[in-house]
């Protein structure tokens, strides 16, 4: 797995369907992707990373949530939010190459660039040792909000059906 610059614009279409999709639209600031979680009807999903929060420590692993944890230290960096998966269309994504960093995101100075690229390469090693598991958490998950989808978990994913038509429809501006 790789993480991916999603088109703000593409996030912004698929929000005004479903206010569950993560919103990117930071300012000088980077939201990437983590892809390709699954391929379901032809789509790429795609998950967000979301950056270190106080209450991930209470928060255990499930299907839907997966904290990046560095297994040395314990340290969580960030977490894998599953329920907010969303289907892309390859135009409107891009492979994130560290070197293209400050297109995205604005650092006070060398140093934060180079912490910045050692957290995503540290996140990444994390991810990919454990892409199996979630990979089939991510399936599972799929599953489980179209067959059960009154579920409260259900109740927390994105509208993944609906997220595939409109992604089909989308025409950019």
């Amino acid at each position: 797995m790789n993480f991916y610059v999603v088109d703000k614009e593409y996030v912004r279409y698929l929000r005004s369907f479903d206010e569950r999709v993560s919103d990117i639209d930071y300012e000088n600031r980077l939201k990437p992707y983590i892809g390709i979680i699954l391929e379901i009807n032809e789509l790429k999903y795609y998950v967000p990373i979301s950056s270190y929060k106080p209450r991930y420590e209470k928060l255990k692993n499930d299907i839907d949530f997966f904290k990046i944890i560095d297994p040395r230290t314990n340290q969580i960096y960030s977490a894998l939010n599953l329920n907010n998966m969303i289907p892309i269309e390859d135009n409107y994504v891009r492979l994130l190459k560290y070197d293209n960093l400050r297109e995205y995101r604005i650092f006070e100075n060398e140093k934060d660039f180079e912490k910045f690229v050692l957290l995503l390469k540290k996140e990444l090693h994390i991810i990919n040792a454990n892409e199996a598991l979630i990979r089939k958490n991510a399936i599972t998950l799929y599953k489980f909000k179209i067959e059960k989808p009154e579920t409260s978990m259900a109740k927390r994913c994105c509208d993944f059906r609906l997220l595939e038509q409109k992604c089909k429809e989308y025409k950019p501006n």
